[in-house]
């Protein structure tokens, strides 16, 4: 019940403002805003509580005449959930267009008619606002909104089978390390009278040198002996 009410406040707050927006573009039609541009600056606020009044006589009968096509529409719409724009735009043109027929169909013979282009073009134009401003206020909200009316129930969420534990021979890892590169030191460099002193001790204390400079055993009297 709380949700028919809302959806009703709706459809005739839409349908209210529709009406208007028809009522003020007839009014500016018959009345264009360069005709009260040029009048006198003094003259305005009675100009304009003029058009009011006037938009407001015009939107009461627009809104009498297509009372009953607005209701076929909002059901429609409510009842299928249309919130096309187009769908609004195209019905209040068309709802304007019957009026335009009706009001041609009742015109008495040697009466001027309104079958021209300016009344077309008002006709129009007045159907185009008047659905633009419908959808504006209302259609644009029609029917039930998305998953009303639907259990929603919480599914669990599937458990997953934990996978088995893995062979330790899998889990090893294989870990590839360099070999450390050895790194030299550098060698103080030392003065070269201390090389020269140096490379000359080692030379006198080879005893590979020694060896090999050394004579062979035994006193030159043994050897005189021997020979």
């Amino acid at each position: 019940m709380r949700r028919f009410l809302s959806t009703l406040a709706r459809v005739l707050f839409g349908f209210v403002l529709a009406s208007l927006a028809a009522g003020l573009v007839t009014v500016l039609f018959v009345t264009t805003p360069v005709e009260v541009l040029n009048e006198p600056f003094e003259r305005l606020p009675k100009t304009a509580s003029e058009t009011f009044d006037l938009a407001l006589l015009a939107a009461t009968h627009l809104g009498i005449f297509a009372s009953v096509f607005v209701i076929i529409v909002a059901l429609l719409s409510e009842v299928f959930s249309v919130r096309s724009l187009t769908f609004y735009l195209f019905a209040g043109v068309a709802i304007a267009m019957l009026g335009f027929t009706a009001q041609y169909q009742s015109e008495v013979t040697g009466q001027p008619t309104i079958l021209n282009n300016y009344a077309i073009k008002a006709f129009l134009t007045i159907g185009f606002f008047g659905g633009f401003f419908y959808w504006l206020a209302a259609g644009q909200f029609a029917g039930r909104p998305y998953g009303w009316g639907r259990a929603v129930t919480a599914e669990p969420l599937p458990v997953e089978a934990v996978p088995p534990a893995r062979e330790a021979e899998n889990d090893a890892e294989v870990v590839i390390t360099r070999p450390p590169v050895a790194i030299e030191q550098a060698r103080p460099r030392k003065p070269l009278l201390q090389r020269l002193k140096f490379s000359r001790r080692s030379v006198t204390q080879d005893p590979a040198a020694d060896s090999a400079t050394r004579e062979p055993s035994g006193t030159p009297e043994d050897t005189s002996r021997n020979s």
